[in-house]
């Protein structure tokens, strides 16, 4: 099963991070279009837009699956461009959760981009 057909499963304490091999694992899946950031414990990718209003759709698109999956991502909106952060605050680094709210991101934004 893809990442993007997964459901991210609710932590509410503290879960070990994954290894580095499965954090390599899925950045590959994620066809390296996101980048692993803070010495590997966060996932970050900056998706770009002809204008603002566009960039602004998204991140609303970007929200709306954060709640459907209850894990909310860092967002940073400009002018044509968001950037958006991923880690599980819990521990402070990946889990699998983290690539699945990714693979998902960037399928809103690979449909986004056909609009």
């Amino acid at each position: 099963m893809e990442l993007k057909d997964k459901k991210c499963v609710p932590c509410t304490s503290y879960i070990p991070p994954i290894s580095q091999i499965e954090k390599n694992q899925f950045i590959n899946d994620l066809k390296n279009e996101w980048l692993l950031t803070h010495e590997g414990s966060r996932i970050e990718r900056t998706f770009k837009f002809k204008n603002f209003k566009k960039a602004l759709e998204f991140t609303n698109q970007v929200g709306e699956i954060a709640e459907r999956e209850k894990h909310h991502p860092e967002i940073h909106l400009s002018w044509g461009q968001c950037r958006i952060e991923i880690w599980t605050h819990t521990n402070n680094n990946l889990l699998e959760n983290d690539f699945i709210l990714a693979a998902k991101i960037s399928e809103i934004f690979f449909n986004h981009q056909k609009s």
